[in-house]
């Protein structure tokens, strides 16, 4: 939205301060709260002022409007009827929670404004305000994607909000891999867990908080797991993987799905080994995957098919020579794209794939002819 509102639609009163003829000690003075005004009109004009071209005028003006008290804050919002101006203070003060909610139940307050605050507000009983009023989240369902995106939201908050989605036949295609969470959700393939617990909350936000690597090294994962598999003494990083396994041990199809849509590299380390196909699929769709990632996970052959066709189909992972040499090497990966791929190989990775066993016979009998063809 455009910000701040034009002089013309507030009183003449709030423009003779902040106006664009005010004098800028004018301007001045009511950006420290000191305008003879009060309630609604004290906070439209620092909301406007907040906005102000005049960058120590604009600081000052949003240092007053945090300042005030809570009391006069939420009493001049429920006085305010421009929508617009409820979101600017939105934006504002995101980070006082009972002026939150006080503009959620503004009836002025646009759509717009609580799907901006479902996916930058941090506190949980605002988001459970948000997530409370259903007929608005039928109505514009952008609001349940960006609280299913938020890691803030409680799991068992997330899971309500996209199963009203489901149940009234909603789409939400915000979400990268909503067809996996409508089959967790629904019971496909795995026991569906009926009711969220507490327990399912706390394991969805700890297991959020661990991290083992700021950015996935392919050799710092594979030698982790390495150690763990051989059980050899544990190091520090090998110690977090552990607790990280044992706290998505804990989650439910549909939590493991969210925190591989939300996570991490560590996260997504973890749940790429995941024996449920859902939870693959939500991984190699999750929108936080590197290069390095892909370049991993195209290697995995315990990866379910429907995963591997995934990766095999995205014309920007498939850009990177190692990616496809790895999916031609990959038995998962369907034959038709494999000897696709196999034309783009070099000479020298050719010839090795024909004296390769553990790749399917055709391929390696397709890399002798396209050696042979090549050598005429």
């Amino acid at each position: 939205m455009q910000h701040p509102i034009s002089e013309e639609t507030v009183s003449p009163q709030i423009a003779k301060v902040c106006g664009k003829n005010a004098p800028p000690q004018l301007k001045q003075m009511a950006a420290a709260g000191l305008a003879p005004l009060g309630g609604g009109d004290l906070v439209t004009t620092l909301y406007i002022l907040s906005y102000d071209n005049d960058q120590s005028i604009a600081g000052k003006a949003r240092e007053s409007l945090l300042g005030l008290p809570g009391n006069v804050l939420e009493a001049a919002v429920d006085q305010i009827d421009n929508g617009i101006i409820l979101d600017g203070l939105a934006q504002i003060l995101y980070q006082k929670p009972d002026t939150l909610k006080k503009l959620l139940f503004n009836e002025a307050i646009f759509p717009e404004t609580v799907i901006w605050m479902a996916g930058k507000v941090k506190d949980e009983q605002v988001l459970e305000i948000i997530a409370s009023n259903e007929q608005r989240l039928l109505e514009f369902p952008a609001i349940i994607e960006e609280l299913y995106k938020n890691q803030s939201v409680r799991m068992s908050t997330a899971d309500r909000a996209v199963e009203l989605a489901i149940h009234n036949n909603i789409e939400l295609k915000g979400i990268s891999c909503f067809q996996e969470i409508k089959s967790a959700l629904r019971g496909d393939g795995a026991p569906a867990k009926a009711d969220p617990s507490p327990e399912e909350d706390e394991a969805f936000k700890n297991t959020m908080e661990l991290q083992v690597w700021k950015e996935l090294d392919e050799k710092a994962v594979d030698d982790a797991y390495k150690a763990i598999e051989k059980d050899q003494e544990k190091e520090e990083e090998t110690k977090k993987i552990e607790t990280l396994e044992q706290s998505i041990a804990k989650m439910s199809i549909s939590a493991k799905i969210r925190t591989a849509t939300l996570g991490s590299s560590s996260q997504r380390a973890v749940l790429i080994r995941d024996s449920n196909k859902l939870v693959a699929m939500a991984v190699v769709q999750s929108p936080g995957l590197s290069e390095a990632e892909i370049t991993q996970y195209s290697k995995y052959r315990s990866l379910p098919e429907e995963a591997v066709r995934f990766m095999a189909r995205n014309r920007d992972w498939t850009k990177h020579y190692t990616v496809k040499l790895n999916l031609v090497k990959n038995p998962r990966c369907p034959l038709e794209i494999s000897m696709r791929f196999l034309n783009h190989l070099r000479n020298n990775d050719v010839r090795a794939l024909e004296r390769d066993k553990n790749i399917p016979q055709a391929i390696a009998v397709a890399a002798k002819k396209l050696r042979n063809k090549r050598t005429k």
